[in-house]
């Protein structure tokens, strides 16, 4: 009788306890989401039918999108290159160029997210970058591994291009000694 009588006094406190703990299981899951998820906001527009969306994640502005097919990469661009754009999205580099008829665009994402698909990157590869300017299609023209101080690769460029860095090698455990260097050119514009 004393054995049934602790059974039943031990299940109430187990179930609390795995309750809790799924609880904050679950919380942290939806905290990631709610980190990971865009923050947007519908703003009317004073004079206008057509509500704008816009981007209300504390500290982030959304400046595009980027696409490589040939790759499997579409994901958004954030303005910044900080671990915590960078946990985000793909960052655009502080003092690079925006887009524009001249200067060297420069995204950041970390190999082992965002870009990891940049393993399998060619020359001739098409990369598409939308913004709300309209979309910019361009033309992997290299690939170099080069030291992380080389910083001369983000120079700005008489013509249009965007260089996307990422670390190198791939499988590199942090920090990782060098940065794989995607450079293209554009070749088209449409604009909204």
């Amino acid at each position: 009788m004393l054995r049934i009588k602790k059974v039943i006094l031990c299940a109430p406190i187990v179930t609390v306890m795995l309750f809790a703990a799924g609880s904050s299981t679950c919380a942290a899951d939806i905290s990631e989401r709610a980190i990971a998820k865009p923050h947007a906001a519908r703003l009317e527009q004073p004079n206008s039918t057509t509500p704008v969306l816009t981007d209300m994640t504390p500290g982030v502005v959304t400046v595009g999108k980027i696409e490589i097919p040939a790759v499997g990469i579409a994901t958004r661009v954030l303005e910044g290159d900080d671990a915590r754009i960078l946990r985000l999205s793909v960052g655009h580099i502080p003092g690079t160029a925006v887009l524009g008829p001249s200067g060297n665009v420069g995204l950041a994402g970390h190999s082992t997210t965002f870009f990891r698909p940049l393993r399998k990157v060619n020359v001739g590869d098409e990369i598409r970058y939308s913004t709300a300017a309209g979309t910019f299609t361009y033309r992997v023209v290299s690939l170099r591994v080069v030291l992380p101080s080389a910083i001369e690769v983000l120079n700005s460029t008489p013509q249009p291009t965007m260089t996307l860095v990422t670390c190198y090698p791939f499988n590199s455990k942090s920090p990782a000694p060098q940065r794989l260097i995607v450079h293209a050119e554009m070749v088209a514009a449409s604009a909204n």
